[in-house]
Parts: C-alpha cells; sequence; structure tokens
C-alpha cells in the first residue's frame, strides 16, 4: 500500500511538472521594440506575425473631402473574407459622423481592436517643440474617450493607441502617458503612409512602388512584429487602384504565403496581463 501511496504521489509530480512546463512554454514575455522618443515601433520581433493597424481623420472644414474614414467598409470587408484581425485608430472626430456609425460598430462586433487616433487630429509637435498644453491634450482625449465609451468600450480595452500624425516628442508622449496611454507608431520601412500624394510631389509613389518596397523590406530583413499602416481613407484625385486598402488582400494573402500570422493590440494587451 505505501509502495502504490509513494507511485501515485511521483505520478501526480510528474503530471504536474508537466502541466507547468507546458504553461511556461506557452507564455512568452512581450518584447517592444521602441524608438529614441520611446514609442513602440515593432511587437515581439521573434515571432513571426504582422500587426495591421488602420488610421483615419474627418476633415471638417470640407465635408471630409481631403481626410475621411471612407475606407473603413472595404477595410472590414476584406479582413472579414481572409479571417484576419486588425487594428482601428480612427480619430474622435471619425466617431460622430453618421455615416461611420454601422462600421464603428462592426469593427467592435466583429473582433478588431479600436482605439483612436486623438480627437481633433492636433499637431502636438514642429522641429522638436512642444505645441499642445498638458491641459490642451488632457481635454482633447477627454471628447476622444467619451466617444469610444459611447460604443461600451472601457479604457483597459483601447489604451494602446497611435499619436496623431504618427508624430510626437518626449514631452508629449509623456503627457499622453500620464493620461494612462501606451504608444505605438507603424515601423519604420513601408511607405503606405504616402497614399495622400500626387504625381507632382516629389515624395510621391505609385501603389505598385509601394508594394514592390514593402516586399524587398520583407525579403532583406524580413517583417516579424512589423506594424503596417494603411490608411482607411480616401484622398482626392487618386483612382481605386491607387489606394492602398484595395490591395488589402493581395497583401494578406502574400503574407501568409510567406509564412506570416496576424495580431492585434488586444493580443498585446492580452499578453500583458
Amino acid at each position: 500500500m505505501k509502495r502504490m501511496l509513494v507511485a501515485a504521489a511521483a505520478l501526480a509530480a510528474f503530471f504536474l511538472m508537466a502541466a507547468c512546463g507546458r504553461q511556461a512554454v506557452k507564455t512568452s514575455p512581450l518584447e517592444l521594440v521602441k524608438d529614441e522618443s520611446g514609442i513602440v515601433r515593432r511587437v515581439n520581433p521573434a515571432e513571426k506575425n504582422v500587426y495591421l493597424v488602420f488610421t483615419a481623420h474627418y476633415s471638417e472644414n470640407d465635408q471630409g473631402y481631403f481626410e475621411n474614414f471612407d475606407g473603413v467598409v472595404p477595410v472590414l470587408n476584406t479582413l472579414k473574407e481572409k479571417g484576419v484581425k486588425g487594428s482601428f485608430f480612427p480619430t474622435g472626430v471619425c466617431f460622430v459622423q453618421p455615416q461611420y456609425q454601422e462600421a464603428i460598430r462592426r469593427i467592435i462586433d466583429e473582433g478588431h481592436y479600436l482605439s483612436s487616433h486623438s480627437y481633433a487630429h492636433l499637431v502636438l509637435c514642429d522641429h522638436g517643440e512642444t505645441l499642445v498644453s498638458r491641459d490642451s491634450l488632457a481635454k482633447d482625449f477627454a471628447l476622444m474617450e467619451a466617444q469610444l465609451e459611447r460604443f461600451g468600450l472601457e479604457k483597459k480595452q483601447y489604451y494602446w493607441m497611435i499619436p496623431p500624425y504618427e508624430t510626437c516628442n518626449e514631452e508629449s508622449r509623456e503627457n499622453m502617458e500620464a493620461l494612462g496611454y501606451k504608444l505605438l507608431n507603424p515601423s519604420d520601412g513601408p511607405i503606405f503612409d504616402l497614399d495622400w500624394t500626387t504625381p507632382d510631389m516629389d515624395a510621391y509613389k505609385t501603389i505598385d512602388q509601394m508594394l514592390a518596397h514593402l516586399w524587398e523590406i520583407e525579403e532583406t530583413d524580413g517583417l516579424n512584429g512589423l506594424i503596417l499602416l494603411i490608411h482607411a481613407m480616401n484622398y482626392p484625385e487618386k483612382q481605386d487602384y491607387e489606394r492602398p486598402y484595395n490591395h488589402l488582400g493581395e497583401i494578406i494573402d502574400t503574407l501568409k504565403a510567406r509564412g506570416y500570422g496576424f495580431k492585434t493590440f488586444k493580443d498585446v494587451i492580452a499578453q500583458e496581463n
């Protein structure tokens, strides 16, 4: 009987150690690669995942002619078709436009990450000089938070955000962190953020050049942990072919074929907690 008890105890210890071992393998530390301003630019670079992020702003002074959230439905449709989740960061102004209410609800209901990009798309700094005080920033963020919470979200669900214009200095970062936020920006390399440019501009790139550049980066350096920004906006004087989000399906298919998975900042929050 004594030998049986000893054997049973040893067997239980073995299974406990095995379970602990499985748990240890499953849980890995979150690795965040930050730039010189302390903003996250890659997530878990040892893992072959890409983080698709979509930003937008609605320019009220021209009724959304130049900046808008008009690409959100095509983006959502493609993500649903491909079985992929993304992270969305429209400004708070987008949340109050009647034409986007259903799409914003879809973002939440279909399991994507939803945060914001400030309320009014503030220019926080210029050439290192801070342009928005902490008090003014807090007022703008209060409006932003009211919109997110109107859709039933709590701050613990959306505290990872992109700074407006993807630009801030150290002081602005500290001010946003003091308001309870963690900051990310698109990874260096891909140039889809140039989709607003026109052929008369020095910075202009065609969509074919943007795509070729992305695949060149992948072949040379890999895209592990990449935060890939695509605007969910329709800029004027652009044909549908030139809009990067209309190539989202192609991008996803190519990344899948090259062995990449997709994660969102919901996954980051889950790993933090």
